[in-house]
């Protein structure tokens, strides 16, 4: 359906329950309402009014009015929005939570649909994986049911908020359903590809509007901080830093902070970059030449590549691995990443000028340089993830550690990587190692050390994910296994039964620096579960570790030793308490008949 007096908008339902109203002139989803408990069959918008009319399954037709909102305490501009995302509660990613069961049971493997090359293979990244339509218990009959079960009133309003998150999962349905090419209908008639440029394109139109950035849908992951926003932030943290208690944390957790102009997902960035994909899928929309008055967008060819930056706005110093691998082949990869890339300029952004300049339309792909595109971005990640922490933002700190996570899972998961050719060579290098990283840089210590700082953030009284933590620090733990287990050796294989000795003794130490700390986190979260036993273990193995690391024990791990023990002691002493009292309870019990069977006889 039209709506609006010029037919500005389309509306739609979905099997989702959604009721969707974009925008005709810019392809935005400018509202998203849960509309139904199962399936919105349909929308009806007034003629001349801002109301509508939903419909569905369930026994209720809905009113909606277009309005501004209610709650005149709510701050709806871009500065408003960007604020309130600082607070919003943190939910973890697939990838995060997951990791390499995130794929488990639910790959897809994909080859063009014939939009571009022939027989090309579609890039499916580690955060595309999502819940499935028929593994959703909430789908359906089961939303049928449960909705005239329950006491609970279900959700009925807007639901802007969770925008990305149905169309991640609308995607990867699709994609599945693509990918197990069981004969029934196309799930999207226009080609999987050009749903995945769409639901990209959407989703980071979604993400400036809620931190209040500047949009181009010709290369929309390249965000922009709009200049009054900019300014006005820059006031605020000026007057900040003439306090000293704020001093140092304000830039990175403004608006002015780099880490705002990432993509939230690498699968709507990285295919479509000429830096890291050769050749780049087309980004953007495109949209027919024969409706040009149907709306404002540009509609170019898409077909090349959509973004040419400068080809010098990294000086690398990353070196490939040229060491022969057990089968005589090389093994291309990172073995060297540079330490200092972090402080160099973030590479998403782009020289303009130099960008669109004659000559460079033939920018050459790096493998080395898309590497450290990559590093950079997590390493800047991770630094606005420790000011946030400082800040005492805990839901922001972890939101942007699991999106640095997210971007690491490129260097260490299996997938169909597409055309980013730099990804391709590494997998085969994890491949040979049982899906270990065997050779040591800065990405790996990287992410060891943010996830034991996702893991501080979990401890946090706001998060207090106690299994999250443990899980986090399990997972330290596995990645630091073929460094921290012998001096002067590395383990590789696919069980990591093989050894590759001459490896520096700097290389022991950090990675036993960085177990101490892991273990550290691990008897954390074992005390908050209660699991004392455990914990005191942790604890221990953190000071084994300390000290082969050559460092000395910090106090406080001494005093969560002593608090375990001591919890340890009190619980046992509880238990024995219960034991006892029941077995005294029995012992009167069994006295007591006693005494009424010699009265009854006597």
């Amino acid at each position: 359906k039209y709506a609006g007096p010029n037919d500005e908008y389309i509306c739609t339902g979905s099997d989702s329950g959604h009721a969707w109203i974009y925008e005709k002139k810019s392809s935005t989803v400018v509202s998203f309402m849960k509309a139904d408990n199962s399936t919105c069959n349909g929308i009806q918008p007034h003629p001349s009014l801002p109301y509508f009319i939903t419909y569905g399954i369930d026994s209720t037709a809905k009113l909606w009015r277009a309005t501004t909102p209610v709650d005149k305490d709510v701050d709806d501009s871009d500065m408003g929005r960007f604020d309130y995302s600082k607070t919003v509660k943190y939910e973890k990613s697939i990838v995060c939570d997951q990791w390499k069961k995130a794929r488990k049971g639910k790959e897809v493997d994909l080859f063009d649909d014939g939009e571009h090359t022939d027989g090309d293979e579609m890039p499916f990244f580690p955060d595309e994986t999502n819940e499935d339509d028929n593994d959703d218990p909430d789908h359906f009959l089961g939303v049928f049911l449960r909705s005239r079960l329950s006491r609970e009133a279900p959700f009925i309003g807007n639901d802007m908020t969770n925008l990305n998150s149905v169309l991640a999962k609308n995607y990867f349905t699709c994609a599945r359903s693509v990918d197990a090419g069981d004969g029934g209908d196309e799930p999207v008639k226009s080609g999987l590809s050009g749903m995945k440029r769409r639901v990209s394109l959407i989703k980071l139109r979604h993400q400036s509007d809620r931190l209040g950035l500047a949009f181009d849908s010709a290369v929309p992951w390249m965000f922009k901080f709009k200049d009054h926003l900019l300014k006005q932030s820059l006031n605020l943290e000026d007057n900040v830093g003439s306090d000293k208690s704020g001093a140092g944390n304000s830039s990175m957790v403004s608006y002015g902070c780099l880490a705002n102009l990432i993509p939230d997902n690498p699968s709507d960035w990285i295919p479509f970059d000429g830096l890291l994909a050769v050749p780049p899928r087309p980004g953007g929309m495109s949209l027919n030449v024969k409706y040009e008055g149907y709306c404002l967008e540009s509609s170019e060819d898409r077909s090349v590549a959509p973004v040419y930056r400068a080809c010098c706005p990294i000086e690398s110093e990353a070196v490939e691995d040229n060491s022969v691998d057990d089968e005589g082949g090389h093994a291309i990869g990172i073995d060297k990443v540079d330490g200092g890339a972090s402080k160099l300029s973030h590479s998403i952004q782009a020289n303009e000028k130099s960008m669109k300049s004659p000559e460079n339309r033939c920018v050459a792909y790096d493998s080395s340089q898309a590497w450290d595109i990559l590093y950079q971005t997590v390493a800047l990640l991770k630094e606005a993830g420790n000011k946030a922490l400082k800040a005492s933002l805990p839901f922001l700190a972890a939101r942007r550690y699991d999106k640095a996570i997210n971007y690491c899972s490129l260097a260490y998961l299996s997938f169909p990587v597409g055309p980013v050719d730099f990804l391709a060579e590494h997998q085969y290098v994890i491949s040979k190692n049982g899906g270990y990283e065997c050779r040591w840089n800065e990405l790996i210590k990287t992410l060891v050390m943010i996830r034991l700082n996702l893991a501080m953030c979990f401890l946090k009284q706001e998060i207090n994910d106690a299994k999250g933590a443990m899980a986090q620090a399990n997972l330290s733990l596995k990645e630091l296994k073929p460094f921290a287990t012998e001096k002067g050796v590395v383990l590789t294989g696919k069980k990591l039964t093989k050894k590759r000795a001459d490896e520096p003794i700097k290389t022991y130490n950090e990675s036993k620096a960085l177990q101490a700390k892991a273990y550290f986190r691990l008897g954390s979260s074992q005390i908050l579960l209660k699991e004392y036993d455990d914990a005191v273990k942790s604890f221990d193995l953190c000071v084994g570790s300390t000290n082969e690391a050559g460092m000395t024990v910090d106090a406080a791990v001494m005093r969560k030793i002593n608090e375990a023990k001591r919890r340890r002691k009190e619980k046992k002493e509880i238990q024995r308490k219960k034991f006892k009292f029941m077995f005294s309870s029995n012992e009167k019990e069994v006295d007591s008949s006693k005494g009424t069977t010699e009265v009854g006889s006597g």
